[in-house]
């Protein structure tokens, strides 16, 4: 991967680092002498995650073990540069401090691995939705206020996340209300970045993401910025309310020109007009034009809270009109395509855990 101009290291704008224990071991054994390793729960181009059990107090964690050196024989400047992707990322996951973000606990490095210790969550949007769909446009409404606040809350402080998708947004128990199914983590930060300045300086250049959720500036290999994180998220609503991707091919070539140069059908039967607008804006190919975080924040769908409402409404025809507005689904049937979900990244997903 080719570094961009527009991150280099700097101090994220606002944040401190938590004190979370990074532990250089020179035996893996240590790690085994701590954790009880479990079943693989997830993989890819970075390296593979297991579910553990830290033996002194039977707690579940998710371990991402992160080979420092791809197999493939690299040069130094590709090992460096390795080295850099995966430091960074735990330097921004040191940093952030959100609800809807996951909590980096620990790392463990040894001489040819690195051991990220995070809070264990359950399945992912992708998989949910796969099984659920469709989703209420209340059950829609509540996930992408989640996602939004946790986007603006990194954009306010600098950070691009790169590869919000729907395999990246984990399900998880909520810590106010354990009857929540639908709280939600922001993760895999192994992409993100921090931005070096604002403005020109602080454009990004290389071409990384996931096809299917790519803003069109990218795949164009122009500068962007962090209002690809806002496609992307466009793309995750868009898909949720109509129950299929708002661009489909059948290779990722035809993919990435009809993401250029096609604009995305929004039928409005049945869907909050507030909903269609935020899609719209969200899914602006201009990105000089596309509506950023902070203002996503306050569109009407998204900020006004039904149940409140409902408890200020004194009729029984008020009542009923909001009910009747929650009770609404989606009218189209889902009409999934392939995964597309390949990382522009090198590695291979079949790691083990030595």
């Amino acid at each position: 991967m080719i570094s961009g101009a527009g991150y280099q290291e700097r101090n994220t704008r606002n944040l401190t680092e938590k004190s979370i224990r990074h532990i250089k071991c020179d035996d893996v054994r240590v790690l085994f002498s701590i954790f009880e390793f479990k079943q693989e729960i997830g993989h890819g181009s970075f390296g593979l995650v297991v579910e553990a059990i830290e033996k002194s107090n039977s707690h579940h964690y998710a371990i991402k073990i992160v080979n420092k050196f791809t197999r493939k024989r690299a040069s130094r400047f590709q090992m460096s540069l390795r080295l850099d992707e995966i430091y960074r990322e735990i330097k921004i996951l040191k940093a952030v401090n959100h609800p809807n973000i996951v909590i980096l606990h620990r790392v463990y490095e040894t001489s040819r691995k690195i051991y990220m210790v995070f809070e264990l969550c359950h399945e992912n949007l992708f998989d949910r939705f796969k099984t659920d769909n469709p989703f209420s446009d209340k059950v829609v409404r509540k996930i992408t206020k989640q996602l939004v606040d946790a986007v603006y809350y990194l954009h306010k402080h600098d950070i691009v996340h790169r590869d919000i998708k729907m395999e990246n947004i984990l399900f998880t128990t909520n810590p106010d209300d354990p009857t929540d199914t639908y709280f939600i983590k922001l993760t895999d930060f192994g992409l993100s970045v921090k931005k070096l300045s604002t403005g020109i300086q602080g454009m990004l250049r290389d071409r990384v993401g996931t096809i299917i959720y790519m803003a069109p500036e990218i795949l164009l290999e122009c500068t962007y910025s962090e209002l690809c994180d806002i496609w992307s998220v466009g793309v995750i609503l868009y898909t949720m309310m109509y129950g299929k991707y708002p661009f489909t091919a059948s290779n990722n070539k035809d993919l990435a020109a009809k993401i250029i140069t096609h604009e995305p059908e929004f039928p409005t039967k049945l869907l909050d007009l507030n909903c269609v607008n935020l899609m719209k804006a969200a899914l602006v190919k201009d990105p000089v034009s596309r509506i950023t975080a902070s203002e996503m924040m306050k569109n009407p769908w998204l900020s006004d809270n039904k149940m409140d409402r409902i408890w200020k409404k004194e009729t029984v025809i008020d009542y009923m009109t909001l009910w009747k507005e929650e009770m609404l689904l989606p009218g189209q049937e889902s009409d999934w395509v392939s995964d597309y979900s390949g990382v522009l990244t090198e590695g291979g997903s079949d790691i083990p855990i030595m």
